[in-house]
């Protein structure tokens, strides 16, 4: 997204402050429907003349197309490139070897880097490379989306996939589309659902099935997984019914511990 009026084109479509983007080459956001569902979501990378929406290749050309409808006459230049992303994980120390990008999304999946041009692989020479399964897992376990295999596209709010602990929405921003319902979900606290990582214990259940409790309640809809690790969209108040079928909720478990 180039051009002189990129900023405040993307100001009025996304979630997130661009002006963040004042002080860090990188962030998160949402671009939501007229009625405040989730359409996409992305990382946010500034660049000398405009900015990078890093998305799900399978729906880049779906994504300028969307943004195309609200052009209009704004000096706005849009098109697809394919890019490749680096993901680093490990210790701070080892970290600070590269000039990487901290994920904005969580502290603890590590650094990223996007490039334009084939990677320099002198450039990573003091990395262990490791399955993309590797990086899947940790999305996982931190309770961070992958794109539409973790978000019912047109259907999930911000509230429902946990946006705002992704630091991927602001409330102080003025207006952009969509935001009616995010703010009053925020301000009246009406989120009865969202985003949990789940430990399973059992056969994962196919991405987008429905969760129905022993008793015959619907507690939620299972997503992705990755062998005994996944992500569901859980009623806050089913968690435990949700365990008893083999769906752990790590952070229910902790506090049961603590107690």
């Amino acid at each position: 997204v180039r051009g002189a009026d990129a900023n405040v084109f993307l100001q009025g479509l996304l979630t997130q402050d661009m002006n963040v983007l004042d002080t860090q080459n990188v962030t998160y956001g949402a671009m939501l429907t007229p009625q405040g569902k989730i359409d996409f979501d992305f990382l946010i990378w500034k660049q000398d003349d405009g900015y990078i929406l890093e998305c799900e290749a399978t729906r880049a050309d779906v994504l300028a197309e969307r943004l195309s409808t609200f052009k209009l006459r704004r000096n706005v230049a849009l098109n697809v490139q394919p890019i490749q992303v680096v993901t680093l994980w490990g210790n701070e120390d080892a970290l600070k070897a590269f000039s990487y990008e901290r994920d904005p999304r969580h502290q603890q999946i590590g650094c990223r880097k996007i490039f334009q041009q084939p990677i320099d692989k002198n450039e990573l020479s003091a990395a262990i490379e490791v399955e993309s399964d590797f990086y899947y897992r940790l999305l996982l376990q931190y309770g961070i989306p992958n794109g539409s295999r973790d978000i019912a596209i047109g259907e999930d709010t911000a509230a429902d996939i946990n946006l705002e602990k992704l630091n991927g929405v602001s409330y102080t921003k003025g207006c952009y589309m969509g935001q009616e319902l995010t703010s009053r979900m925020h301000h009246r606290g009406l989120s009865k659902k969202g985003l949990y990582p789940v430990a399973i214990t059992g056969t994962p259940l196919s991405p987008f099935t429905d969760i129905v409790s022993p008793e015959g309640n619907l507690i939620g809809e299972m997503r992705s997984s990755n062998g005994d690790m996944g992500l569901a969209m859980l009623r806050h108040d089913s968690l435990r019914a949700a365990a008893r079928m083999g769906l752990v909720v790590p952070e229910l478990q902790d506090d049961e511990d603590a107690a």
